[in-house]
């Protein structure tokens, strides 16, 4: 017999609750990944107009109750997690009803160039990413052309 999967929420998600039901209800939510992430979700939680929660690297993000309907999103990504295991995230962090995420891969280097370009390709495939970089991915509403707030 299968045990029931009771999902939870994430760690902090039980202030992110209460603020979202107070008179000033963070305007962004930041999901930190990777190396440091508690040390970096207190950090943010110090700016009272936002708020962080942590996603343990070793845990399905599909274990945990994300509360992001039309919220802003921000995914502060350092080492530790793949980009397959971020892309995940992103998923489920949309089909739970966030209004955009954004991924900020924090470990990266943003003075050099994040595409470089390569002669030797086959034309229209030239410009290669050679680094991570930010990305926004929209929401629901955004993709529909729904861009009214």
């Amino acid at each position: 017999m299968q045990s029931a999967f009771r999902k939870k929420l994430p760690p902090f998600g039980r202030v992110l609750t209460e603020k979202l039901q107070s008179d000033n209800p963070p305007w962004l939510v930041i999901v930190c990944i990777g190396r440091d992430c508690w040390r970096r979700a207190r950090h943010w939680q110090k700016n009272p107009s936002v708020w962080a929660l942590v996603m343990p690297a070793s845990e399905s993000p599909l274990g945990f109750i994300w509360q992001v309907a039309a919220l802003y999103i921000l995914i502060d990504w350092d080492l530790g997690p793949t980009h397959k295991q971020i892309i995940h995230l992103v998923k489920v962090l949309l089909v739970a009803g966030a209004e955009q995420v954004t991924v900020r891969p924090c470990w990266v280097d943003t003075s050099q160039p994040a595409v470089e370009y390569d002669a030797s390709r086959p034309a229209g495939d030239r410009w290669v990413q050679v680094r991570e970089q930010i990305m926004i991915y929209p929401g629901l509403k955004q993709r529909n052309g729904d861009v009214s707030a």
